[in-house]
């Protein structure tokens, strides 16, 4: 049985602020959550964010959102579909870092952390060095061969700028599709899915992730959890549980706006903190900066 919190109070703020600065080490765990709090595209609506930035596609296929856009099954071409995805990985990888990343970073940056995600759209990489994060389901900012025929995944900065160049309308040209240079198939993004590659560079962000969760072994370490649902919780929230549980020093913070839950066994070493992460990370810096005042 779990124990769900609602809302929150100033009193919980300052404690979030006292668990970080008293920390030895930090933990961050990161989900969609975190993005939906920075007011990043819905991709189940038609919000302005999608009619500004996909109003050709959504002229043409009239799919009326993001994600049916990504899964329409009827693309005139392949040119057709590879002038979405262009369109799509350029606008990922260059829309504004979004606040909740930059309140994290001004929260934590004086301390020794590192950061595990489930995110793909790049946020937390644009905002950290990607040397102190664990990407483990897949990140944009990758490519992989479709037919997964080779172990190597190739950075897709370059390849989609370059493309990005060559849009024609909602089309680039159908010989600059980007495909595999081993066996010609098509490139695909490295996304958790039906295809995804879990080679060597995969197994070395979970090797990340079990070096971050070896650091934070007999430490004083906070386990920050911000904005991981119920979906897929075997990624970040259990581990993090668990891993509070067998660290007596250690305490288990998860700021969620609509389930901020902690098990019973770890009520005593946990803060659960039910309220909306963007504000509270901004009333999390404001404490901050009146304790060093």
């Amino acid at each position: 049985m779990t124990i769900e919190q609602a809302g929150y109070n100033q009193q919980q703020i300052i404690e979030l602020v006292n668990k970080i600065e008293e920390a030895d080490y930090i933990l961050v765990g990161g989900a969609a959550g975190m993005s939906m709090a920075g007011g990043g595209a819905n991709w189940y609506e038609n919000d302005q964010s999608y009619q500004i930035n996909f109003n050709e596609f959504e002229e043409k296929y009239h799919t009326g959102s993001l994600w049916n856009l990504f899964y329409n099954p009827t693309w005139e071409s392949r040119s057709s579909y590879w002038g979405f995805l262009v369109s799509l990985i350029h606008w990922i990888k260059n829309v504004d870092i979004l606040e909740p990343y930059d309140d994290l970073k001004k929260l934590i940056e004086d301390k020794v952390y590192d950061i595990v995600t489930t995110n793909q759209d790049t946020q937390f990489t644009r905002a950290f060095p990607e040397k102190d994060i664990a990407i483990i389901q897949g990140s944009w900012d990758y490519l992989q061969c479709s037919s997964r025929c080779h172990d190597k995944v190739y950075e897709s900065h370059k390849i989609i700028e370059d493309l990005y160049k060559q849009l024609q309308g909602t089309e680039i040209p159908h010989h600059l599709i980007p495909r595999c240079p081993k066996c010609g198939a098509e490139l695909e993004g490295w996304i958790r899915g039906r295809t995804f590659l879990e080679g060597s560079f995969y197994h070395k962000q979970y090797a990340k992730y079990q070096h971050f969760a070896k650091q934070a072994t007999g430490k004083k370490t906070v386990f920050l959890e911000l904005g991981v649902g119920m979906m897929t919780p075997m990624f970040i929230k259990e581990p993090f549980m668990n891993l509070t549980l067998q660290n007596p020093e250690s305490t288990y913070i998860t700021i969620n706006p609509k389930h901020a839950i902690v098990p019973p066994e770890i009520e005593h070493q946990s803060l659960a903190i039910q309220g909306d992460i963007a504000q509270v990370l901004k009333e999390a810096i404001d404490s901050k900066a009146r304790v060093i005042k």
